[in-house]
This record gives structure tokens, sequence and C-alpha cells, in this order.
């Protein structure tokens, strides 16, 4: 009788144990898949924000200080930044309406860089000033030159290539509250990149004939193309 109830007992502590081990590594799984559901939450919230962001970026940067064709020294600008901006307007908004409102951080997290240059575009050619000074006749594999035609004697229309690239930051550096992201972590290998051409004779002509007319005028800008190099 005595070893009956020792076995017993034993073999109630083994299902014990396995109970729980399957009890346990049913709830590490549930708790993996609950991770990966808010990482693909967070994931896809971020990337619309970003691209959000990042029109309304750009729709700034077109209006905005174009390269004059006129002017080599404005031919080529850069820039970069974050969006805090908007962040402290949304906090003065709010504290107006609610004086418990703890300023917060959601959009500082996105950075961005922007350039803009005049780029020549021929029949099969586009790039910079300096991209066209370097071109070379290109040769196949034998060594002979190819039929592309030098584009320095062809036509070139001027158009302002503007190029934003707006950075999404990575899920593992968000903090508990998912409010603050550090500066210097951000994964640079998640972005969302913008190009947009604009002819920059059209834009500069409007802004000339808007400042020689009364308040109220309006200049514009055009699409692509351009004048003859």
């Amino acid at each position: 009788m005595t070893r009956a109830r020792h076995n017993r007992r034993g073999f109630a502590l083994i299902e014990a144990v396995v109970a729980v081990l399957i009890v346990g590594s049913a709830l590490l799984l549930l708790l993996q898949a609950r991770n990966q559901a808010m990482r693909q939450y967070l994931t896809t919230s971020d990337l619309r924000t970003g691209a959000w962001l990042a029109e309304m970026k750009m729709a700034e940067l077109v209006s905005q200080a174009l390269p004059d064709p006129r002017d080599d020294a404005t031919w080529n600008t850069s820039g970069s930044g974050d969006f805090g901006d908007l962040d402290n307007r949304l906090n003065e908004i709010n504290i107006g309406v609610n004086a418990h409102w703890t300023d917060r951080s959601t959009f500082r997290k996105f950075e961005y860089e922007w350039t803009k240059e005049l780029v020549l575009i021929g029949q099969d050619f586009i790039g910079t000033k300096e991209e066209l000074e370097a071109w070379e006749q290109p040769v196949d594999e034998r060594g002979n030159p190819t039929a592309e035609k030098n584009p320095n004697d062809g036509p070139l229309a001027r158009v302002v290539r503007v190029t934003l690239r707006v950075y999404i930051p990575s899920i593992r550096e968000r903090t508990e509250d998912g409010d603050e992201v550090p500066d210097d972590q951000h994964d640079r290998n998640r972005t969302i990149k913008l190009v947009t051409y604009v002819d920059p004779n059209t834009l500069h002509a409007a802004e000339l004939e808007s400042a020689d007319q009364p308040a109220g005028g309006t200049g514009g800008t055009g699409g692509t193309g351009g004048t003859g190099r």
C-alpha cells in the first residue's frame, strides 16, 4: 500500500509539471503573437504618418526657394530637420482647450533630408551640370564606342529636381509610452522617398510677374519642361 501511494504521488507530480509546461508554452506563444501584432500595428501606423508628413513637406519644398537658372550658386541646395514644429503647434492648441494637457512628442521622431538641384534633361541624358561635364562616350564589351550621342551637342531642358527622404523610426527605438525616440538611433533603412520635377523658368517668371502686379496677383508653378541650354 505504501509503495502504491508513493507511485501515485510520483505520477501526480509529473502530471503537474507537464501541465505547467504546457500552460507556460501556450502563454509564451500568445505573448509572442501579441507582440508581433503590436509591432505590425506600430509599423503600419508609422508608415502612414511618414507618408502624410512626406507629402506635406514636399508641397512646402516645391513652393519655396527653388534654384534660379540665372544664379549658379542656387543650383544645388540641401537641408535636413525633423517635424517637431508640428508637435509644438498641437501642444499649443491642446493646452488652450485642456489645462491638464501635457506636452507630447509624436512627430519629432520623424526626420527628413532634402535636396533641390537644377538638372539638365536631353534625349538620352538626365543629370546635373557636373555630370554633364564629366560625360564620357560609353563603349560596348569589345571597347568600341556605342551609338549614344553626346548630350553636350543637343538641346537640354533645365528642370529642378526636388528629392525628399523621410526616415521612419524603428519600433525598437520606442519607449514604453511610445512618445520619445533617441535622436541618434534612427533606422536609416526605413525611408519614404519622394521626387518631384518643376520647371524653374515658369516659376520665376510667375514670381516676377506677381511682383509687378498689385496685391492680390497670383503666381504658380509649371510642370516639367524648360528652355534650351
